[in-house]
């Protein structure tokens, strides 16, 4: 091989003669060699799918101080954790409330100190595990059961015992137990729960309202769930009539239905019925407007829900078998439609609702068609598939036949009578009452066949 000597000066070089030493170096260093350069589209970080936090943009989570740096899996379980239980602590998305804003707040309880985040975090992390994983009895769901059934001992024996950080554990503790059946467990949360809101002075003397309002919907649902009697009481609807007043709004407080125009509902029970009807009204009437903020909103269901229970227990009404015992259980039934939509057939015992309205159907005369229709639609959109659903739409085919009803919108007329939300209950009775002219049909042609 001919090899060529070139001779430069090195002292006196201009930039273009240093250039060509420094390419003529290295010809000679990389000689023989070949170099692959890598395609620029490889050079982008792939993320894998388990290194991504699911969770929507711009969601609290993101400049929520949380007490420790939150970890991806961390946030991915209280962003599901959110997502599984926002019926139960939350109004109806419908309704238009500024949710985010209040799921602050619930953070704040729920994570304020490191111990409190410690203990929250594994306890939602059992109930993901629970209604997300493997279940209940799972491994993994019952030592994060355990674990929080100790971290919990140890805050009620801390200066912590009283702060509504510990009750926030108790009442998710509560909702666990509901939602798997463990009544008696859920009742033994209770007792602890009614002790340290009584030690505080009881739930007027507790400034935090939405954790009051959360007590007294852990404790209505409780009741129902039981029939028995509820462990508080409060009624703030004189406040809110007024709040209402003096923002221009009136709470029309009438109704169009037979035992309300015939005075045959008790004073208490009837007095509930209105004031239902005219919160239903302000909120149909009113929405953009919000009239109520979400707490004074809840206020005024736990108002009616309260006097509903202490009018009488559920037991009571299904033994009595009469009028006010069927406008006493159609009112409850309305409330859950309201204070737990599209949760309710989970959250209530297994055909539950569907063996009220069937005790009811028996304790109505021949004045209260409409009454029924209006109970039979409640029923049919807050009962599971696993309910006798044939029943319901059989029994709406019939009660329809009755009135003469024959399309939506008469049917409708009817149902605007009595406690109706819009925006709550108009999509899924409308698809209901699709159900119930299919199978009219259905019978239609199998009689002709």
């Amino acid at each position: 091989m001919e090899q060529n000597f070139f001779f430069v000066n090195g002292l006196k070089a201009d930039k273009n003669s240093k250039k060509l030493m420094r390419q003529h170096v290295m010809k000679g260093k990389n000689a023989g060699k070949t170099f692959h350069r890598p395609s620029r589209t490889s050079q982008v970080i792939h993320y894998r799918p388990m290194e991504r936090i699911a969770r929507p943009i711009g969601s609290n989570f993101c400049s929520f101080p949380f007490p420790v740096p939150l970890t991806k899996t961390a946030s991915k379980s209280i962003d599901d954790f959110f997502k599984l239980t926002i019926n139960v602590i939350y109004p109806p998305s419908q309704l238009g409330f500024d949710i985010e804003r209040d799921m602050s707040k619930w953070l704040e309880i729920m994570f304020q100190g490191k111990s409190g985040y410690e203990v929250s975090l594994v306890l939602i992390q059992a109930l993901n595990e629970t209604y997300l994983g493997g279940g209940y009895n799972c491994p993994n769901s019952l030592f994060c059961l355990s674990q929080t059934l100790e971290l919990l001992k140890k805050r009620l024996g801390s200066k912590e015992a009283l702060s509504d950080q510990t009750l926030s554990i108790i009442m998710s503790l509560i909702n666990q137990e509901q939602l798997v059946d463990h009544y008696s467990a859920a009742e033994a949360h209770m007792a602890g729960m009614k002790r340290i809101v009584d030690l505080r002075g009881g739930l007027e003397n507790m400034e935090n309202l939405a954790m009051v309002a959360k007590i007294c919907r852990t404790d209505i649902l409780f009741t129902m769930q039981q029939s028995g009697c509820p462990t508080f009481y409060r009624d703030h609807m004189p406040q809110l009539r007024n709040l209402l007043t003096s923002r221009g709004f009136i709470l029309q407080r009438t109704s169009k239905a037979y035992s309300i125009r015939q005075g045959r509902l008790d004073s208490v029970l009837g007095e509930a019925l209105l004031d239902t009807m005219g919160i239903c009204r302000l909120v149909n009437e009113h929405l953009e407007k919000k009239p109520l903020d979400i707490i004074e909103f809840q206020e005024a269901l736990i108002s009616i829900c309260y006097r509903l229970l202490y009018f009488r227990t559920l037991n009571e009404s299904r033994t009595r078998h009469d009028i006010q015992s069927a406008y006493h259980i159609g009112l409850m039934i309305f409330m859950v439609s309201i204070h737990w939509h599209n949760y309710q057939s989970r959250l209530s015992k297994p055909g539950h609702i569907a063996g009220r309205v069937k005790e009811v159907e028996g304790m109505l005369d021949e004045h209260e068609d409409e009454f029924a229709l209006w109970l039979l639609v409640l029923g049919g959109i807050s009962i599971s598939v696993k309910d006798d659903r044939a029943w319901m739409l059989s029994g709406l085919r019939d009660k329809a036949s009755v009135l003469g009803v024959t399309t939506w919108d008469e049917a409708r007329r009817y149902l605007v009578k009595f406690p109706w939300i819009n925006v709550i209950h108009d999509e899924p009775s409308q698809k209901l009452w699709e159900e119930v002219t299919q199978l009219d049909l259905y019978l239609h042609e199998s009689r002709w066949s």
